[in-house]
């Protein structure tokens, strides 16, 4: 699966920017997966309005259970990540992550992520990911979804995001949603319009 997202990023104090957010998963043999998940933004990590290379994160994951309802599995990836706002220098780190997925039928599924990263001398970090999906009629879907970062590799932050995923054809869909950051005492607290398309393999 290939996930494409266009973000549009809008704050208080500073000039609107966007960002580009790619994620690709592939699946192999025995339950492994390869995971591909680079991004770009542009005004958003510094006032630059050219186009630049935000994180990149390659890892591989493994389902190491798959029950009925429940699946679980790991993922173990190495990222980089910008280390300075003009984009001169950069930070690498590996990232292990365990998720659990339930599913609930054809109502829809929920899954949680959680991960703990090391960057060198930035320290280590942490990240989440929650994730609800409610199934509607010819295949459409709701996503709510909470995800962020911990102090240490990165900033903490916390955002919220509200999707709708309506299929085009049998391998297409296009995903139209909100995203708010929910830290408001944050001076660069962030909203927008997101804008996605979802590719089957």
């Amino acid at each position: 699966m290939l996930i494409a997202n266009l973000v549009e990023v809008k704050t208080d104090q500073a000039v609107s920017g966007a960002s580009i957010e790619f994620y690709g998963e592939y699946g192999l043999k025995r339950g492994w997966a390869i995971v591909v998940a680079p991004s770009l933004s542009s005004s958003v990590q510094s006032p630059n309005e050219a186009w630049v290379l935000d994180e990149v994160q390659v890892g591989a994951r493994r389902k190491v259970y798959v029950g009925k309802t429940i699946a679980i599995s790991t993922q173990v990836s190495g990222f980089s990540i910008p280390k300075t706002q003009n984009q001169s220098e950069r930070a690498y780190g590996i990232e292990t992550r365990v998720a659990a997925g339930k599913s609930f039928g054809e109502k829809g599924w929920v899954n949680i992520e959680a991960a703990s990263r090391t960057c060198g001398e930035s320290g280590i970090g942490s990240r989440f990911d929650a994730t609800l999906g409610l199934n509607m009629s010819k295949n459409q879907r709701i996503i709510v979804k909470a995800f962020g970062d911990g102090n240490g590799c990165t900033k903490a932050i916390v955002r919220a995001q509200l999707s709708y995923v309506r299929p085009i054809s049998d391998t297409l869909a296009l995903e139209f949603g909100w995203r708010q950051s929910l830290d408001q005492s944050a001076v660069s607290a962030d909203r927008g319009l997101v804008v996605g398309l979802w590719q089957k393999f």
